[in-house]
Formats: structure tokens, sequence, C-alpha cells
């Protein structure tokens, strides 16, 4: 049974703490849905984003989803696969793109969709966000089911880093089976970045990072090596240190998923002769750093920078994760929080506590 009203974490300003607060939960519209949230993770840019005075406000946060679809349009019969979908299916979901825009005719991201998770609530239907006990789909939205036999935490973490990073691995030009990638950071992003080397064959992934416990997941999720940025605590020794471990030639893909302000020149660096660089992590506007451009043609690199991903990702992404993926994965969500305790799981992102906190906005889901 729906509620008339339901309780979400509210981004009010920077620098302030999530409120919970009430709203109401209107009824749909034509060729719309309503989606009862299970689980939402705390992404960087959530954390990043409630510093910023930029950021608008008031917002429910939390664009990284998976929910039961608790009503739908009857105009609404499949998924994206032409799956039958009913309510009680879970879903993975975004908007739609509009089919119409530059970016739509150029096979980019839709211009003009909707980022649920960064929204003003002030407006109805209000629910727009993941940190929240419904979420509210405009019409026509884009859904994914998910099947029985996949867990909620895989098919979460499908469209965690994995997304991203299979969509820059391909524009880059795909995994070579011989390949050396060196993975710069060792949060979700790079993390997903590792999953994604060794689903394209990757011969050895090489992260780098931070803290220990991060480093040993790393190696449990299939890295051959890694490199401690306390044991390697400067630029110069961590190129080195690579160079140590690809007999001096560098690595033949290096994927910066830092966001560090040195990153950008220790991955030309680390890149062989020929070799390709692909920048996620730099998402935080820094303004103008130091490296060097020649580096790019004397050792005649690639460079790919890659933002979100599109529809075939998310699907080829979580198809991997109930295929292919016999990884402990699951161990990279590490914190889970009621929706009341949404503040602890920032302060535990924040703090690199987490690897990945996820918020529960109805509590732990019945087995």
């Amino acid at each position: 049974m729906i509620m008339d009203k339901c309780m979400a974490a509210v981004f009010t300003g920077a620098g302030r703490p999530l409120e919970i607060q009430e709203f109401p939960i209107l009824p749909i519209e034509r060729g719309g849905a309503l989606v009862q949230m299970q689980m939402a993770a705390i992404c960087g840019t959530d954390v990043h984003a409630s510093h910023l005075d930029t950021t608008p406000a008031p917002t429910i946060f939390g664009h990284e989803n998976i929910g039961i679809l608790a009503e739908i349009s009857p105009e609404i019969k499949t998924d994206v696969l032409g799956q039958d979908l009913k309510i009680g299916d879970r879903v993975i979901f975004r908007d739609a793109p509009c089919g119409r825009c530059f970016q739509c005719s150029m096979g980019e991201s839709c211009q003009h969709s909707k980022s649920y998770g960064m929204l003003k609530s002030t407006e109805a239907p209000h629910l727009r966000g993941g940190f929240g006990q419904y979420l509210q789909l405009a019409a026509t939205p884009w859904l994914l089911r998910v099947p029985d036999d996949l867990s909620n935490e895989r098919a979460l973490l499908s469209v965690i880093g994995n997304h991203t990073c299979l969509n820059g691995i391909e524009r880059i030009g795909g995994i070579n089976s011989a390949d050396t990638v060196v993975v710069q950071g060792s949060g979700p992003i790079g993390l997903g970045a590792l999953n994604q080397s060794l689903i394209g064959g990757a011969a050895n992934v090489i992260v780098i990072g931070a803290p220990e416990s991060r480093l040993e997941l790393s190696t449990r999720l299939g890295a051959t090596q890694t490199v401690s940025l306390s044991e390697y605590p400067t630029p110069e020794s961590r190129v080195e240190r690579i160079k140590e471990l690809t007999q001096g030639r560098g690595a033949d893909l290096v994927i910066e998923a830092s966001g560090g302000l040195t990153a950008f020149q220790e991955g030309l660096e680390m890149v062989r002769f020929g070799g390709r660089y692909l920048v996620i992590g730099q998402w935080t506007d820094y303004g103008l750093l130091s490296a060097n451009p020649a580096l790019l043609t004397r050792k005649v690199i690639r460079v790919q920078g890659v933002f979100s991903a599109g529809p075939r990702h998310i699907i080829r992404s979580m198809q991997s994760m109930r295929s292919i993926v016999n990884r402990p994965v699951e161990e990279l969500i590490t914190h889970r929080y009621e929706l009341k305790g949404v503040n602890e799981g920032f302060e535990a992102h924040e703090k690199l506590e987490a690897m990945v906190a996820v918020i529960l906005p109805n509590g732990e889901p019945a087995n």
C-alpha cells in the first residue's frame, strides 16, 4: 500500500547537514512511475556538491539508485530490453533521452534529460532523488528490470563507477589481452576501472591509492599489484615505482580515477611510448594545473576524457555483474545507513572510512 506522505533527506545549503523532511506522494503523471527506494549510494559528487554554494537547494540527492516499482502508468508495459514490467519489479532507472537534441543526434548523453538526484525539490512532485522513501519518475522513463537472481548490491554497483569506466574504455579503444593497466585511485571509480579492466582481459592491473584497507580490497578484487600512497608519497616515487613494475616501459593504459591535483602529470609520465591515458577522475575544477603537454607528442600518447555513461553501458555493466564477474564485488559496499543516518554516511565517505556507503530509505529489505 502506497502512503500519502514519505520522508526524504534534503540538502538545504552549503555546509549544512542534510535535513529529514516530509513530502506528499502525489499522483504519478501520465506515462510516469513511482519507485519505492531500496538502496541509494552516497557518491563523491554528492559529498562535493554539499560544500558548494552553487549547488541548487533544496535538493534531494541520490543519483545511483535501485528501487521497486510501486506504481506505473498503463502505457509502460516493458523495460528497455522488452522484458515485461509489473508492480513489485526491481529496476534501475534514469530519465529517457529526448532523441531530438544535438547530443542525442551525435549518440551522446541527452542535453535535456533530467538528472535525478540533482533537481530542486521545491516544485511538485518534489521526490526526484534517491535519498527518499519514494522517487517519482517523469513520463517515459528509462527502466531496466533487475533479474531476480541478481542482488541489490551487484545491480547498484553496475551504476557506481563501472558504467562510466566501461564507457571510457570503449571510447579509448578497449583493453587488449596482454595489456598492463595502471589505475590511479582506489575509490569506487578506481575499483570500477579495475573491474572493467579485468573484464576486458587485461593481463596486469596495478592500483595506486590509499588507505591500506582499500588496497587490500583491490587485491581481493583482482589487482595484480598495488602502490601505496603512504609508501610512495611523492609523484616522482610513484612514477618510478610504476616504471619498475613495467620493465621501465610504462603502462599500456593508465586510467586516472583519483581527481588528485598531481595525477594528470603523473599519468602522462606513467604511460609507455604509444600508450593511452583515460581521464575520469578530474571532475573538480581546480583551474589551471601544471602538466607538460610535450609528453603527449614525444610519447605519442592518446588521451581520452569521459563523463558518465550511456544506456548501453548500464545494460552491459549489469549483465556482466550477473554473468561474468565472479569476484566479491559486494565488499565494495562497506557502510549502510537508514535515512536518519545520512549525515553519518557523508562523514564516513569524506573520512575515507567507507568505500561505498549506501542509504536504505525504507530500511533493510526483507529477504
